[in-house]
């Protein structure tokens, strides 16, 4: 029964553990859709914390949403080298003829290969009604940096990508059921029948 018990218990900690290790914010999204093909971003390091930014990226194609005349997108995101994904500020925002057109501050990161991902929320701008709450953007580099591109930076990089920002479906990301649930559904089943035969 130990053995039972100690095998629950670690099905229970390893998937939690793989929640934890999940580097995509997995966001549903669609139109409206802004991207700059071209965009050069400034990478920096002060003391603990590093900063990545662009100013300026022309925007080329607008999806779903019309700008007045030429769009230019600006994206500025500092955060902790030791944890990005939880220690972070920032925002961007979508200039036209107009003046702005969409502008939001950050509320999330996530990662994958080659790929960073920002969530804006607190949405503003001429352009914003077209959207619903919060707004995807996709920094998708140029150069292959591997799996986590945060360990990749080197300090005073310049790095050529693509930014697509785009409307989030779904404005709170639902927590993902995991492939072994029942596994951890058997497992607690184990715990619940050891306590009820130690009380018999």
């Amino acid at each position: 029964m130990r053995h039972l018990i100690f095998a629950a218990t670690a099905a229970v900690a390893t998937m939690i553990g793989g929640f934890a290790s999940a580097a995509t914010l997995g966001l549903t999204t669609g139109d409206p859709e802004l991207t700059a093909g071209i965009a050069d971003f400034d990478y920096l390091v002060f003391e603990t914390d590093g900063d990545l930014s662009t100013f300026g990226a022309t925007v080329d194609e607008a999806i779903g949403v019309s700008l007045n005349g030429d769009g230019f997108l600006s994206i500025a995101f500092g955060f902790l080298l030791s944890d990005p994904t939880n220690d972070f500020s920032g925002g961007f925002d979508v200039q036209d003829d107009d003046g702005e057109f969409l502008a939001g501050d950050l509320i999330a990161v996530g990662f994958t290969e080659n790929q960073i991902e920002l969530q804006f929320g607190g949405l503003s701008g001429s352009g914003a009604g077209n959207f619903n709450d919060t707004v995807l953007a996709f920094i998708t580099f140029s150069d292959p940096l591997g799996t986590n591109p945060f360990n990749a930076f080197v300090d005073q990089d310049f790095l050529a990508a693509s930014v697509t920002v785009q409307n989030v479906i779904d404005p709170v990301n639902p927590i993902p059921l995991p492939a072994g649930l029942p596994l951890l559904l058997g497992g607690l089943g184990i715990l619940a029948f050891a306590r009820r035969a130690r009380r018999g």
